[in-house]
């Protein structure tokens, strides 16, 4: 094992889960502890669905009194995040207050969901909150529901936005943002179409494996991050196939959600911070630009942490027998390769729009996520992230970085 793993002391982080199949169904006693009128924070298409009545039965059955928000784009932005803000100002005052707020839906929603209780506690600007531990208070109680399986934010505490004018991904990160009570149940994530299903799924393993990479990995994260990349590399490609596949979206469902655990405690690393680079501006959803570098990042760290990469070959499936640590790495990236690919999601630049000649100019913004590339274990300087990005526009896993 790597000695810069395990050495430091950890404060673990998490929310309360409920999780397992109809676990929904114990929201009308959950709420009941928090409030009597709630705020609903979900996205259109979860209106339009009229899946959201899902919460609106249960908050009845309970007598809870409730609102909806459900201005909620995907890949939400600073602004949209502000918009919220003054939303909440306006209904956490009066006879009508709420008290609690219910996210429900895909990452998208339940970070929003998270903005709105921080708000109700924390008066400055959204976009000042950006960073690690800013959020001075914890906001008004919060139940998260994901309607999908890849996100991890029922169980995180971060809240990523994107940044319009820079155009570039970063995240508010604090405790104070974590949920009260998670409710994970995959019946809800059964509607979820094949590329949705993909992109998820490709999110949650970007989490674990980036958490297993993390400098900040730790005898509570490791195993976490395993069996979630164990979980993914079993049933991604079933619940692709077969959306009806309940076996499959369940195993899916605690993929994410201990890859959320995970990475929460241990920290992504340069696989975000590229994505986070070229996601806004191409507009490519999160999941499939963290697919996308997920290989490339692994490749680079291979020189550094060769055991952990043969761990995650381990987890994946991969037989061991015979093989090097070096040959196992190999392996592991060959093997994400592999699963885009059959899930028919890119695994280049070249292939979201990116011209070839923005690659230097995306690696500087990389590396100004500097609170992903610290958590790295291999160095990257600017020499190195260009390095990145020319294998991630080409493809070429082969070249040696």
């Amino acid at each position: 094992m790597n000695s810069r793993y395990h050495l430091e002391s950890h404060t673990i982080e998490m929310p309360k889960v409920i999780i397992g199949m109809h676990a929904i169904e114990k929201l009308r006693n959950v709420v009941t502890c928090f409030g009597r009128r709630a705020l609903i924070v979900t996205g259109r298409s979860a209106m339009e669905s009229g899946r959201v009545k899902i919460i609106e039965d249960k908050l009845k059955e309970a007598d809870v009194d409730y609102v909806i928000y459900s201005n909620v784009n995907p890949e939400p932005t600073v602004s949209q995040a502000e918009e919220l803000a003054k939303y909440i100002n306006k209904i956490v005052e009066g006879p009508n207050k709420i008290d609690l707020v219910i996210g429900f839906g895909g990452g998208s929603s339940l970070d929003m969901a998270k903005v709105a209780s921080l708000a109700s506690a924390n008066p400055k600007p959204i976009r000042q909150y950006i960073g690690v531990e800013k959020v001075s208070r914890k906001g008004i109680p919060l139940i998260l529901v994901p309607t999908t399986a890849g996100s991890g934010s029922e169980v995180s505490k971060s809240i990523v936005l994107a940044i319009e004018k820079e155009e570039i991904k970063d995240a508010i990160v604090s405790e104070n943002v974590m949920a009260d009570v998670a409710m994970v149940d995959p019946y809800l994530t059964t509607t979820m179409n094949p590329k949705l299903t993909a992109i998820t799924g490709i999110d949650a393993l970007s989490h674990a494996i980036e958490a297993y990479m993390s400098l900040s990995a730790n005898g509570f994260t490791d195993p976490l991050a395993l069996k979630a990349i164990s979980l993914v590399s079993t049933n991604l490609r079933k619940a692709y196939s077969n959306g009806s596949d309940i076996e499959a979206r369940k195993a899916m469902s605690e993929a994410a959600m201990l890859a959320g655990l995970a990475f929460s405690n241990a920290g992504n690393c340069a696989g975000h911070a590229a994505a986070y680079a070229f996601a806004v501006k191409y507009k490519v959803p999160h999941g499939m630009a963290c697919g996308i570098s997920l290989p490339y990042v692994m490749k680079f760290n291979m020189l550094a942490i060769p055991e952990r990469l043969a761990d995650v070959a381990v987890a994946m499936g991969i037989r061991s027998e015979g093989l090097s640590m070096r040959e196992l790495a190999q392996l592991a990236v060959a093997e994400v390769i592999d699963l885009l690919m059959d899930l028919d999601l890119p695994t280049t630049l070249e292939e979201v729009g990116v011209p070839e000649e923005d690659v230097v100019k995306l690696s500087e913004k990389m590396l100004k996520i500097t609170r992903l590339i610290e958590l790295n274990p291999r160095r990257i300087g600017p020499e190195e992230a260009k390095k990145i990005f020319k294998i991630m526009w080409h493809g070429d896993v082969e070249t040696k970085i």
